[in-house]
């Protein structure tokens, strides 16, 4: 019995092995036969074409950072507007791929927005961020930027200068402007037009308005002016009682009056200005580039006109660009577009034009850096712009006065600087400008004989004794 077993189990061994000998062989004849070179080539373009499509239905997040609530609110808002603008132009989406935003309030705290910075790009995902939008913001987001080098960051509405040049890295890039920049040419202005010799300069007392003065002194004092005495007030002050009296009694050693703050401060400014009667001790009083902003002009009395500025921007520019987006906004918002809405809306524009350069692509930030700084500009409600080697716009700069037009409040172009950079007169001397100290609450000094010695420093004697021979600058 046990040898018939065996036997039968050497039977069923045979059969199971010429059954796994056979079946080996029937899987081996049903295997595809190695691909031609023209079937792999087949294979890789419909990959490509997979992943394309892929690619090409993705969202594209991106975020923008600013104050949406507080003082400083408006400098946050409107950006986002102008930014909505620019999208409702192209149906809020490149190349079939929707866009979206990411709104962060930053409430006007560094500390805020960093937080804000961290959660755009690691919680949504955002490759290009637009913003900050204040100046003291500004001068924080370089040393985040250099951190996240694969962030692209589109400044909003902030204008200190050394986010684009001492302290520039090249994931920041700006399509607006520096405090410097717009005002250099109006200390010029206020010197050789007006011929003021002393100006007193009443601002904020933050990042943004010393950068303003900064470029106010220089331009005054290099072409004739002799001094410029500041007043700082803490940011949200709204009682100016005691800055009048001190004008008052200061009147008769200087020309003119300008203050350099921005939003409700302005307003109360004003108020207090009428109040006190200053235009019996000053003959105008002069503008930063924020005070005769559009949303300002209905909140203040007739007696604002004739007020001198200067800016990158000026709402009643007549252009047929310019009409177009002020009609837009005042259509579709409710207000009227004003500097910070245009802020938005051309970096947005400029965004969307890189990424036809890169085919939609975000994350290689290097290659969108190198497409903006190629973009020129041409249809901006501002004009026309492009950008230098370091991220900053090379624009027109405007000076405006206050005028009535239409029994309305607005500011009148009545003299073009064409195509400054943000370095401004010192376009030829790049290095040598930023090798002086960064703006600050007291620099540069503010008497000229104080102002050439330190220059002298930096750009040289030569530099000093050309512009006491040509008298200022030369265009």
């Amino acid at each position: 019995m046990k040898l018939k077993e065996r036997e039968m189990r050497k039977s069923y061994g045979f059969i199971l092995a010429l059954v796994v000998i056979f079946m080996s062989g029937l899987l081996l004849s049903c295997q595809p036969a190695a691909p031609t070179e023209t079937a792999a080539e087949t294979t890789a373009e419909t990959t490509a074409t997979t992943v394309a499509e892929t690619v090409a239905g993705e969202q594209i997040n991106i975020g923008i950072i600013g104050p949406q609530t507080g003082w400083a609110t408006v400098y946050g808002e409107h950006v986002v507007t102008g930014v909505n603008m620019a999208l409702d132009e192209v149906g809020n989406s490149f190349n079939g791929r929707p866009i979206k935003l990411f709104i962060e309030d930053t409430k006007a705290e560094v500390e805020v927005m960093i937080t804000k910075l961290d959660s755009l790009k690691q919680r949504d995902k955002c490759k290009i961020i637009i913003g900050p939008s204040l100046g003291h913001e500004g001068d924080a987001a370089p040393d985040w930027a250099k951190k996240n080098l694969d962030v692209l960051i589109m400044v909003g509405y902030s204008a200190p200068q050394d986010m684009t040049m001492r302290d520039r890295t090249p994931n920041i890039i700006r399509a607006g402007w520096t405090a410097d920049q717009d005002i250099f040419r109006f200390g010029e202005f206020c010197a050789k037009d007006l011929n003021y010799k002393k100006v007193i300069i009443v601002g904020q007392d933050y990042a943004y308005p010393w950068g303003q003065t900064a470029g106010f002194k220089r331009g005054f004092l290099e072409n004739g002016g002799e001094e410029v005495s500041t007043i700082w007030h803490p940011v949200e002050m709204l009682d100016f009682s005691s800055v009048m009296a001190e004008l008052q009694n200061r009147a008769k050693d200087y020309d003119a009056v300008m203050y350099n703050g921005g939003g409700a401060q302005v307003i109360a400014f004003w108020k207090a200005w009428e109040q006190y009667g200053m235009d019996k001790f000053y003959p105008q009083l002069l503008g930063g580039a924020n005070i005769p902003d559009v949303p300002i002009l209905p909140e203040v009395s007739d007696k604002f006109e004739g007020v001198y500025s200067s800016m990158h921007y000026c709402d009643g520019l007549d252009i047929p660009a310019n009409i177009k987006f002020k009609e837009t906004c005042k259509t579709k918002y409710g207000f009227d577009a004003d500097a910070i809405v245009l802020q938005g809306y051309d970096t947005m524009r400029v965004i969307l034009k890189a990424l036809e350069t890169t085919g939609g692509n975000v994350d290689d930030t290097e290659a969108l850096e190198k497409a903006i700084l190629a973009i020129k500009i041409d249809d901006s409600p501002r004009g026309h712009f492009s950008f230098d080697e370091y991220g900053g716009a090379i624009q027109d700069i405007y000076i405006k006065q206050v005028k009535k037009v239409d029994d309305k409040l607005t500011n009148v172009v009545i003299k073009t600087y064409k195509d400054e950079s943000q370095f401004g007169p010192y376009a030829d001397m790049k290095e040598q400008y930023m090798s002086m100290p960064p703006d600050g609450r007291d620099y540069p000094p503010g008497n000229k004989d104080e102002y050439m010695a330190d220059i002298a420093k930096y750009l040289g004697q030569d530099y000093v004794d050309k512009l006491v021979e040509n008298g200022g600058w030369q265009e």
